[in-house]
């Protein structure tokens, strides 16, 4: 007797044609991780179908798992989670479609990843959180570095979930608390070494804002708060987070430039 097949929440991140009236999806289903799953395309007729099997619909599935491939078996909405989630709309889809990129060329498919899937719901809905009517009253400045502090969230965590991970609290050689009154200097992708004081040093006080920074929720409500003095030390932090990030998703994403970046750059 055959088993019956779990009902999964998932997301689709990509889809490609794979042969006639079928698609080689990829999704981030939970409890799993990133899987690729063949399913027939909606018909004209099916529209409800089609619509579902856009990115960033919350959705179930069941799957079968063939020789090689999975088969989809059904797909339906997460009607409980697309109740929490609005469209995303310009830069937070870009940065949406920035996140699915990175989740396919990072993580492996079919390899287990618990924490994904709560990963990427948490930054989803930190996104969808800029499309509601009700934050219309935040400017561009504050919504760019909302953007910002969800993606470096959201980098940070996955390099950490995939052991890729570096410490922004202690030092690398010593494993040493990394000291307020002290410099650093990032080796590699592997994490910090004290250093002397120079212009491509990091200051000890700057790192120790970087991990609050990146392991702390912030509600838009906090951003419209900001002054303009906490205004310029969040995003400074911010940049100094990205310029460290930059260099260790280099390392494991390579020279091959992500699409999802041109985006941005139009």
């Amino acid at each position: 007797m055959s088993k019956e097949l779990e009902y999964l929440p998932a997301f689709i991140l990509h889809t490609r044609p794979f042969k006639e009236n079928q698609l080689l999806m990829e999704m981030l289903v939970a409890g799993e991780g990133r899987i690729s799953i063949i399913g027939y395309k909606g018909s004209k007729k099916n529209t409800a179908k089609t619509a579902l099997m856009q990115p960033f619909r919350a959705l179930v599935v069941q799957f079968k798992k063939n020789t090689g491939l999975r088969t989809l078996k059904t797909l339906d909405e997460n009607q409980l989670l697309s109740k929490q989630l609005s469209a995303l709309k310009s830069k937070s889809l870009f940065c949406g479609f920035y996140l699915n990129e990175v989740i396919c060329r990072l993580c492996t498919a079919d390899a287990e990843y618990e924490t994904l899937y709560p990963l990427y719901v948490y930054s989803l809905r930190n996104l969808s959180d800029l499309s509601l009517s009700s934050n219309s009253h935040l400017d561009d400045a504050h919504t760019n570095l909302y953007l910002e502090w969800i993606l470096r969230q959201f980098e940070h965590r996955l390099l950490q979930m995939l052991g890729y991970g570096i410490s922004f609290e202690q030092e690398l050689t010593m494993q040493q608390s990394i000291c307020e009154d002290l410099h650093y200097q990032l080796l590699g992708d592997q994490g910090f070494v004290i250093d002397a004081a120079k212009p491509s040093s990091l200051h000890g006080k700057d790192l120790l804002a970087v991990s609050a920074r990146l392991n702390t929720q912030v509600s838009l409500e906090d951003f419209v708060l900001l002054d303009n003095e906490a205004f310029l030390a969040f995003k400074r932090e911010l940049t100094i987070a990205k310029s460290i990030l930059r260099v260790c998703l280099h390392r494991h994403l390579g020279d091959k430039p992500l699409k999802s970046r041109e985006l941005f750059r139009r």
